[in-house]
């Protein structure tokens, strides 16, 4: 007697042909290849096997291992099965989206529109095919590996040169989303990827970048209000990574291969710009000693690298800005003619479009009365930097002309400002006005208002008006207003931030200029431009029409890194 695993009845031949029918029907179905094409009869394939349950025997070798297989492939089937189901979305399912854990819970509105742009719920009847592939890239951005490293998280394959605690992440995050834009006013994102590209190999230079950051982590935490203790451990954590800056330092100098590196020289530099924006000059002078050596050593400035070398001057105009004095290294001719090369903005052929809300930028410098008795270097400063500032509005809205050596433009202007200085006559403007431009472009452009070495450039123009602002109000009062504007802008937070308020207070009055609408036409007239992210203005403006009503009230102090 015999049976199937399927409960199906066997004749009733004899065991040994019966046996061996039921394997020829085995050895048929189970190394028959399976068909490309569909079934033409429609029949589905057969999901059971039949076995002899007489040669079922512990003997029978043949028989076990055609069961195991028969299992093994049933398995896989469902597997793969499964494995199917998982990757179809199924319309009008029930089962609610797994989400992630950043997702608001009661989000479901995006999954929908993800699904909807990949095909799966049919195309999207009522929404906006654009705001659809801004979701789904959004989406798509969230699962990527790019934007698991960009969050701040540890970096899962420990690339960096040295070990990242916590904090450092944290710091390293900050630096290339907030620290870099402001180093950098165009092209931030390519110039973080190219520090990124250097740190991760190179100890000291990042913990240098480390060590700037935690600083100015402190002090925009204490521009909003963070607790003194969480401004503490970021002022504390600067200190520790300085010092580990300059230990890694120490042992590269000691090694006469790495020593002479073009790759120590960036370190040094790097070192110089950090040191001048956070104004502490005993260690700035050190480390610019330094580096006036290493430069020798190396064979001089045009025998570096373009991007070394910009950062060489980027820490020598700050420097020099810090001390209110000439720049320390002359400008490479080599190095000029690599950017303007490069550059669209002083192409004869290239006209730059002007966008009509900065039509009249810089016009009341050149329609002024008193516009002819400057000298003719100021002049052309003026011209420039009108030139400078047209770009660099239009490329905040076109990207696309941004030049890879752009930035390098802006070094090239302040370098020539500061090589310039004005007799010390108190019946002149062109002092008070080139400090005033060299705040601008440090605040307009660099973004760098909440670094230390601010300070000391308002506290220079602060100097230079004195003993010239009467002179300075009869002779250009809308000019007057202007530079006290900018230098209230960038001394908010500081000591000599009272003296601003009070004489553009006055100058404010005697303008007549009673609402912002008013204000800022005159401004726009010389060089100000609208910057939504930044408060200074409104902040400053609010001030001004409570200074009349209230008794001033200093703003908050901003918190300094202090060097030991």
């Amino acid at each position: 007697m015999s049976c199937t695993s399927s409960a199906s009845t066997s004749s009733r031949s004899s065991p040994e042909s019966e046996a061996s029918s039921v394997v020829s029907e085995i050895s048929t179905r189970s190394t028959r290849l399976p068909d490309r094409t569909a079934n033409p009869s429609g029949r589905a394939k057969s999901t059971f096997l039949f076995i002899d349950c007489q040669a079922d025997t512990t003997r029978n070798s043949t028989v076990g291992k055609q069961k195991q297989a028969f299992l093994q492939k049933k398995y896989h089937q469902k597997q793969k099965q499964a494995s199917i189901d998982r990757l179809k979305t199924v319309k009008g399912s029930s089962t609610p989206h797994p989400r992630l854990a950043d997702t608001p819970a009661d989000d479901t509105t995006e999954i929908r529109s993800f699904n909807s742009a990949l095909g799966t719920e049919g195309e999207p009847e009522h929404e906006d095919y654009h705001a659809v592939s801004k979701r789904v890239a959004k989406m798509s951005e969230m699962w990527s590996l790019k934007a698991y490293l960009s969050q701040g998280y540890a970096d899962p394959f420990s690339s960096t040169a040295v070990k990242m605690t916590d904090s450092m992440n944290q710091y390293f995050h900050h630096f290339r989303i907030h620290t870099i834009a402001s180093c950098y006013p165009l092209d931030s994102t390519r110039m973080s990827i190219w520090w990124w590209q250097r740190a991760i190999t190179q100890p000291a230079l990042l913990q240098a970048l480390l060590f700037l950051t935690a600083g100015h982590h402190a002090t925009l935490e204490s521009n909003n209000g963070v607790s003194s203790q969480a401004i503490q451990r970021s002022m504390k954590d600067s200190l520790s990574l300085r010092g580990n800056t300059l230990q890694t330092l120490n042992h590269i100098l000691q090694d006469p291969v790495k020593a002479v590196a073009e790759s120590t020289t960036l370190v040094v530099a790097s070192l110089v710009a950090i040191e001048a924006v956070d104004a502490n000059q005993e260690a700035l002078e050190a480390h610019m000693k330094g580096l006036k050596r290493l430069i020798h050593l190396m064979g001089g400035l045009d025998k570096l690298d373009h991007m070394t070398l910009s950062k060489i001057y980027q820490s020598d105009v700050k420097s020099a800005a810090l001390k209110n004095t000439h720049p320390t290294f002359p400008m490479s001719a080599r190095f000029r003619s690599e950017i303007l090369q490069e550059s669209k903005v002083f192409r004869p052929n290239d006209t730059l479009p002007i966008p009509k809300d900065l039509s009249s930028l810089g016009r009341h410098f050149y329609n002024a009365p008193w516009y002819p008795q400057l000298d003719t270097s100021m002049k052309t400063l003026l011209q420039v930097l009108r030139r400078l500032i047209l770009y660099f509005e239009v490329a905040q809205r076109e990207p696309s002309i941004i030049m890879p050596t752009d930035n390098d433009i802006f070094l090239v202007f302040e370098h020539q400002l500061l090589s310039l200085s004005y007799a010390a006559q108190l019946d002149d403007l062109q002092e008070p006005l080139r400090l005033s431009l060299l705040i601008y472009i440090n605040l307009r452009i660099w973004h760098l208002r909440t670094f230390p070495f601010m300070e000391n450039m308002v506290e220079a123009l602060r100097e230079s008006l004195v003993p010239r602002l009467s002179y300075f109000q009869k002779t250009a009062p809308d000019l007057s207003f202007w530079v006290l504007f900018l230098g209230g802008m960038a001394s908010q937070g500081y000591k000599c931030h009272p003296w601003f308020v009070i004489r553009l207070t006055e100058i404010t009055r005697r303008l007549g200029l009673e609402d912002w609408a008013t204000a800022r036409s005159v401004l726009a007239g010389f060089f100000y431009t609208e910057q939504p992210a930044e408060k200074e203005a409104d902040n400053l403006w609010h001030e001004v029409l409570l200074s009349e009503t209230y008794p001033y009230i200093a703003p908050r102090p901003m918190w300094q890194v202090v060097r030991v």
